[in-house]
């Protein structure tokens, strides 16, 4: 039986910069295959999968991650610094900070070395002569030293005299590795605090310091010295209230604000523009009291989205005219006081030519001359292909930037809409530009159904609701798609067979995980009505 309530989708222009005539070849400079050797069965399947969505690792050109493989010193520093997000230009440009004698500033080690060695993570491994010898495999005892200096370095002074003196003898007792007499006694305080804070472990037989450490423990290791700092940072959350989001009035005390997507530009004709709330999806609902006095009572703050996604956008943002009356009207509707809107949020979609640029700049400087005291977010789609958006210009005007890194959606390829290396991608080229303080990630509620009849494949949006009584339902196969962390349904009925990549509870983790890793300013969840009771249990009160 199809899914209840499906909608046909409409493939956006992003189709163009997918290559999809070989199937699942993509311009994007992304991995989106999996790997042929790392298994639902393996321990280590989420810390490669991660780190390699992130960019951190990689596998090698067959598709093979090599799991058991033993990894280098120089290969296990880069690893160390790109998680870490440690800057080490300046130290491959300048040479200042120096390396050992053996690793030359044109090694491409260099700079990832040179960055471990100024901090002086890497003293211990040096032989008489001053060499690294950065090309031989890294053992587990050197992996546990080098992190456990990394993550003493970030302790308070007090703190890490304490651990010198005392603090490794008590984690040394507590552990009674069998083996321990074999690690090297100069290194004990630094391999046990790596111990102590959870990135490395042994097992009954031991902690075997002398073995080399493989790439499935590499990725492990590094996973969870990200983890140990994704655990301490918080983020914002931002819940886009529109269309059937009343459902979810109850969860607004979870929110640090609920943006309205209750209006938007009305354009018909040049010099005559306004806020429209009264037609379309985008209006104030009947019953917007509750919905205030909700916010309110949460005492979060409440932002007016104003839509637009029309092709004569373009057009209007020449219009100078068109534009003074529509900010005259939002104005209006901004300030009024039963509402009690405390900032305003502009989507306005699709600018994909650079021409248009300057244009919205422009309208979004008139706009903030006219509402200064409203704090002003504006919503951008990833630049590979919407080139309208001057990030520089934006980022210095708007207060918060929310990044919509979803939509990527193929048809011939069968491409989700936010594939967790695509997400990944999109912020990084985003933060190049705007500063993490500001940024939002932009997280879509959706799922993308492919149903296949006859050797054709036609592309649907689903409802949630539909979605989520498909997945207990008799006959369905399911599981996690890697790379992308969405969740994977197909099914067979009289229609055809069914291909469903759904943002699910797990994957909507996984991108809130991303945006702490780099520190985001917060999240956004479009569209409040569209999600869970088990999405909503990922927020804790505020």
């Amino acid at each position: 039986m199809l899914l209840s309530m499906l909608k046909k989708a409409v493939v956006q222009t992003a189709a163009l910069f997918v290559l999809a005539s070989a199937g699942t070849a993509y311009a994007y400079d992304v991995s989106l295959k999996p790997f042929t050797d790392v298994t639902n069965e393996d321990w280590f399947q989420n810390e490669v999968y991660s780190l390699s969505a992130l960019g951190i690792i990689d596998g090698y050109s067959d598709l093979t991650y090599k799991p058991e493989a033993t990894l280098t010193r120089e290969a296990f520093i880069k690893l160390l610094m790109n998680a870490n997000q440690v800057e080490v230009a300046s130290a491959s440009v300048s040479g200042v900070a120096g390396a050992p004698v053996d690793v030359e500033q044109g090694r491409w080690s260099y700079p990832f070395v040179s960055a471990a060695y100024e901090r002086k993570w890497l003293d211990f491994m040096l032989d008489s002569q001053g060499k690294f010898h950065p090309e031989h495999a890294i053992t587990r005892e050197e992996v546990a030293s080098i992190v456990g200096k990394a993550l003493l370095d970030a302790q308070t002074a007090e703190s890490r005299n304490h651990w010198t003196l005392q603090g490794w003898h008590d984690e040394k007792e507590k552990r009674n590795f069998a083996d321990s007499d074999a690690l090297n006694q100069n290194l004990l305080p630094y391999a046990y605090f790596a111990v102590n804070q959870g990135i490395m472990e042994g097992d009954q037989t031991g902690f075997h310091p002398k073995q080399a450490l493989t790439r499935k423990e590499a990725a492990a290791i590094i996973y969870r010295v990200i983890q140990r700092e994704v655990d301490t940072r918080e983020l914002d959350t931002v819940g886009f209230y529109a269309i059937n989001s009343y459902p979810a009035i109850n969860h607004m005390p979870l929110l640090d604000q609920v943006t309205f997507g209750w209006s938007h530009l009305r354009y018909e004709a040049p010099g005559n523009a306004q806020l429209e709330t009264a037609t379309t999806e985008y209006r104030i609902p009947n019953g917007w009291e509750e919905v205030v006095q909700t916010a309110n009572a949460a005492n979060i703050q409440k932002n007016l989205m104003v839509y637009y996604g029309e092709k004569n956008l373009k057009d209007f943002l020449k219009d100078e005219p068109a534009q003074k009356a529509f900010i005259q009207s939002l104005k209006g509707v901004l300030t009024d006081a039963r509402y009690g809107f405390t900032g305003v949020t502009i989507d306005f979609e699709g600018l994909m030519d650079a021409t248009s640029a300057p244009d919205y700049s422009q309208f979004l400087k008139a706009l903030k001359a006219a509402i200064p005291t409203y704090p002003l977010t504006v919503t951008v789609q990833p630049d590979y292909y919407y080139k309208g958006y001057d990030l520089k210009e934006i980022s210095a005007l708007a207060d918060t930037v929310v990044l919509m890194a979803y939509d990527f959606t193929h048809n011939d390829s069968k491409l989700p809409s936010a594939p967790l290396p695509l997400v990944n991608d999109a912020v990084k080229r985003t933060l190049a530009i705007v500063p993490k303080e500001k940024l939002v990630l932009g997280i879509s509620k959706q799922a993308n159904q492919w149903i296949t009849a006859n050797g054709v494949a036609e592309l649907y949006n689903p409802e949630i609701e539909a979605v989520e009584k498909r997945l207990v339902t008799p006959g369905v196969n399911q599981s996690m798609s890697l790379p992308y962390f969405l969740r994977e349904i197909s099914f067979q009925d009289d229609r055809g067979s069914h291909d469903i990549y759904y943002e699910d509870t797990a994957s909507v983790d996984k991108k809130v995980w991303l945006a702490k890793y780099y520190g985001l300013k917060g999240i956004s969840l479009w569209y409040m009505g569209n999600y869970t009771e088990s999405d909503w249990a990922l927020f804790n009160p505020k």
